[in-house]
């Protein structure tokens, strides 16, 4: 179903649920579901338009909980505070036959920040490292310094201290070499907009600053 900006509003982003217990979850499971699981699946919806028809053609958008909608449960087994529910809700998109592996980009909508987020896992970290050894890895540096222009870029995914053999510690781009996945992320201040039609459009191109990241994402290890 197609959505125009006018059609779409974004939820209330319900940072109250990390002080609720799930009895309280419960007797209230109704409205969570009508007044952000809904609205949610039709922002999920929109924002994957704008992305296809900006940079993304094959992008993919599930609005659904463990499709493009992470689930609001916490995993209590690695939640060091082992509150129930999260204070945010996360949405991932992704361009590729599999979800876990495929170029992503991510959206982290809280209270007070928005995060964004570009990056994939490194199924073959040795053509990864070859890649970042030639000049496709000159190619990524140079589009990360334009996205992290003005912005406070956080690139996350190292797994090694050192540069990895054969590889000159002191290779340009040392830090790149170092990483067993990728992803390059920023945050923003959630706007006084976020409940408005034009948050969607405003999320778009937001995530539009990483376009050259993704596609280099997707050309070099896109399935």
């Amino acid at each position: 179903m197609n959505q125009n900006s006018a059609d779409v509003s974004f939820p209330g982003y319900s940072t109250g649920l990390a002080d609720k217990d799930k009895t309280w979850f419960d007797e209230n499971r109704k409205t969570y579901a009508a007044e952000v699981v809904a609205p949610t699946k039709l922002f999920v919806t929109a924002l994957g338009e704008r992305l296809a028809g900006s940079f993304a053609p094959n992008i993919v958008a599930l609005p659904k909980t463990n499709g493009s909608i992470g689930p609001i449960n916490n995993d209590l087994r690695f939640s060091p505070d082992k509150t129930p529910y999260k204070d945010h809700l996360l949405l991932r998109f992704w361009e590729g036959d599999d979800k876990k592996t495929s170029p992503t980009l991510m959206v982290r909508i809280s209270k007070n920040t928005i995060g964004f987020a570009s990056g994939s896992a490194i199924v073959d970290v040795e053509r990864w490292r070859a890649l970042i050894d030639q000049s496709s890895g000159e190619e990524l540096a140079d589009q990360l310094a334009v996205l992290g222009d003005g912005r406070d870029l956080d690139i996350d995914g190292q797994g090694y201290k050192k540069v990895p053999k054969p590889y000159a510690q002191d290779h340009p781009r040392a830090e790149l070499l170092k990483h067993k996945s990728f992803q390059a992320r920023w945050l923003q201040p959630t706007p006084s907009a976020v409940h408005a039609p034009s948050f969607v459009d405003w999320v778009a191109d937001e995530l539009a600053a990483a376009a050259e990241v993704h596609h280099w994402l997707v050309s070099h290890l896109g399935s």
